[in-house]
């Protein structure tokens, strides 16, 4: 069985003492993670780096191009900042992907299972008979500017820990209690918390310095790389191409007949497999 309380806020600040978390807090209830970390960092003077905002339940939540996700119970929501200097605002993109190899990285911690990554911003249960599987995670990184060039990125976070696909936002979705290999104990939320929170300071301690070695992780986990894609940019034009590639600033290298297109996620309204 898992157990889908909330984490217990106690242990996690425990469990994470010596990572970048120095702030933490859990409520069972909000609008959105993100909206509230952004909103404080608004405020002149605010130091919101290593903050961390749980819940679990929002609803207001949103994810790209202002979609409105609805996070429902047994997802948790967790939102964390960090500080950007002004010379590493070129390298954001790669946020969305580092978070995605540290959610990786927690549930084979947890359940013993690799998952795969979708670019930029999903990840899904591993594939099937080359079927992409459900959706375990979904990921959104805003940037707030303040005016010396940098700001404070904050990092939004959705696990599915154990949700039914019938109420869960969009109908593939799959849960840490479906993948888990290790049935003979129970998987608690503040045990997935707490290795994704180590494993998220472990990889942003990576960037932006060790870009090399997060796309090297990367391209080992991808769904996406080496596989033929159709990109729906702006307005509703239609790109068709392999995926081949990711470049130092987190966008995806999609070479059809033609050109080589070179998209940021805030380029792409949707990648999906052809």
């Amino acid at each position: 069985m898992i157990v889908t309380d909330l984490p217990d806020v106690n242990t996690l600040r425990e469990q994470l003492a010596g990572t970048r978390w120095t702030s933490i807090e859990v409520v069972p209830e909000t609008g959105s993670t993100n909206a509230d970390l952004i909103a404080r960092a608004a405020d002149v003077g605010a130091d919101l780096d290593g903050t961390v905002r749980i819940a679990g339940f929002q609803s207001q939540g949103r994810g790209r191009h202002a979609r409105v996700w609805k996070t429902p119970h047994g997802q948790l929501a967790v939102s964390a900042a960090i500080a950007v200097t002004s010379g590493d605002t070129d390298r954001i993109g790669w946020l969305s992907l580092l978070t995605g190899l540290a959610v990786r990285d927690a549930l084979n911690e947890v359940t013993g299972v690799d998952v795969e990554l979708k670019w930029p911003n999903d990840v899904l249960a591993p594939s099937v008979d080359g079927e992409a599987g459900g959706k375990l995670s979904g990921i959104l990184c805003e940037f707030r500017p303040n005016a010396d060039g940098g700001g404070v990125a904050v990092i939004g976070t959705g696990i599915n820990i154990d949700v039914d696909r019938e109420v869960a936002t969009g109908a593939n979705a799959a849960s840490v209690r479906g993948i888990s290999t290790r049935s003979t104990r129970e998987i608690e939320s503040t045990e997935v918390a707490a290795a994704y929170l180590r494993a998220l300071s472990a990889r942003v301690s990576a960037w932006p310095s060790h870009i090399d070695h997060l796309i090297g992780d990367y391209r080992a986990a991808s769904a996406t790389l080496g596989k033929r894609v159709r990109l729906i940019l702006p307005g509703d034009v239609e790109v068709i191409g392999d995926a081949v590639d990711i470049d130092t600033e987190g966008r995806v290298i999609v070479q059809a007949e033609s050109e080589r297109i070179v998209a940021s996620a805030g380029d792409v309204t949707h990648l999906r497999p052809v």
